[in-house]
């Protein structure tokens, strides 16, 4: 048997990284997720915002990843992290498919950037997929935002028909009568 040229065992490594990258990068992108929330516990917030970060460049499909990175950029105080949390949210939502989470950090975002209608919809919208009252109250306070209290109200109720007992949508519901 003849020895491999230098170029053919080059060649040979690329393709075996290459497939292994295919085959691998779901579970390296949760890896890289768990270092990110790993620097959130030791108070590194920049240090894992750009291992989530870097997660959803691995697997732009992992609604994890880009959960953690848009709800944390969510949370800054800063509407350039606010705007950057809803591209991520969004990227998300069109690569992985509607996933409750990614609506609620859109819509925080989106709040955070006082757009209300925006904010009202994907709390709809999460609170339609998860059937969380929470979301679906949200959404109502982001209708009167809005001055529209027939859809507010349409909103309270739902979150009383997945939540018969939840007293905010109650007491909202009561002023809006």
């Amino acid at each position: 048997m003849t020895p491999m040229t230098r170029s053919r065992r080059l060649l040979l490594a690329c393709a075996s990284l290459t497939m292994a990258f295919a085959l691998f990068h779901g579970q390296l992108a949760a890896a890289i997720v768990t270092r990110g929330d790993d620097a959130l516990r030791n108070g590194d917030l920049e240090g894992a915002l750009r291992l989530y970060d870097r997660a959803t460049q691995l697997d732009p499909t992992s609604s994890v990843a880009a959960d953690r990175l848009a709800f944390h950029l969510a949370l800054q105080h800063e509407r350039s992290a606010a705007r950057q949390a809803i591209t991520v949210a969004s990227r998300a939502l069109r690569a992985g498919g509607p996933d409750p989470g990614l609506f609620v950090d859109r819509a925080f975002a989106e709040l955070r950037l006082r757009m209300w209608r925006p904010a009202e919809h994907d709390f709809a919208r999460a609170g339609e997929l998860a059937h969380d009252a929470r979301y679906e109250h949200f959404a109502g306070r982001m209708a009167l935002q809005s001055a529209d209290r027939d859809a507010a109200r349409r909103y309270e109720l739902l979150a009383l028909a997945d939540a018969p007992g939840f007293a905010p949508a109650r007491a909202l519901l009561r002023t809006l009568r």
